[in-house]
């Protein structure tokens, strides 16, 4: 069984998407994501989901109510302490899309090496093990023009689990066509949820063929007034 604390990762308190401040059924979002928890959310919008990834890593302030990272509000905090807690947030998220001035390597090490000044040989280490999971016979050498779409996504998975984040967010409807990544995914998200890590996967599907065999603690759908807590298609 994953490591369970009552300590809460990611709380939303009737947070409100700006997007949806002026309607008629303005979505009161409530959600509790404890140290060990995954939680799945399908979310029809794409400019929605985009919007519920921002509200969680603090990038926009809710229209009401409030987010909490690790107990603390993001509006509470100056953009220095949002940066600083950031780094303890791991993103699989458009996985296909890479700065065209370095390798995907020196892009996959940049973060971990600055924001935790880890011995080199360590980032390595774990990149390369992580990429092999998902499929690769090592880091990616070559820079984004000169690597496979195939690489560059199983690259981008590795990106966003790196570094023991304690919350884990997985946003990309590339996810939704592969379904070849639901093995090592649900490995790799098992890994997270034993080190006593949160997840939270937003999908625009419920049966996400990447996210099949993922255990989950919690399933939702974002409806007019808020989380519509779901049975998950077998």
């Amino acid at each position: 069984m994953p490591p369970r604390s009552s300590r809460s990762v990611l709380a939303l308190e009737g947070a409100t998407l700006a997007e949806r401040a002026f309607s008629a059924t303005p979505a009161l979002l409530d959600l509790d994501l404890r140290r060990g928890e995954v939680a799945m959310v399908h979310v029809d919008d794409d400019d929605e989901a985009s919007a519920l990834v921002d509200l969680c890593v603090g990038f926009g302030a809710p229209a009401r109510g409030l987010v909490r990272f690790l107990g603390l509000d993001w509006a509470t905090r100056t953009r220095p302490q949002r940066l600083h807690r950031r780094r303890r947030i791991g993103a699989v998220m458009r996985t296909d899309v890479w700065p065209s001035y370095m390798t995907i390597m020196e892009s996959l090490l940049l973060t971990r090496l600055y924001h935790f000044d880890r011995p080199r040989a360590e980032a390595v280490a774990e990149a390369t093990a992580l990429a092999r999971l998902f499929g690769l016979p090592g880091l990616p050498a070559g820079r984004r023009e000169t690597t496979s779409r195939y690489a560059l996504v199983r690259a981008g998975c590795v990106r966003g689990l790196m570094g023991s984040p304690d919350l884990v967010l997985v946003q990309d409807p590339l996810l939704d066509h592969t379904p070849d990544l639901a093995v090592p995914m649900a490995q790799a998200i098992s890994a997270v949820r034993a080190r006593g890590g949160a997840v939270l996967w937003i999908s625009a599907g419920m049966a996400a063929p990447a996210a099949q065999f993922v255990a989950t603690d919690h399933v939702f759908r974002l409806g007019d007034s808020g989380f519509i807590r779901m049975r998950r298609p077998r």
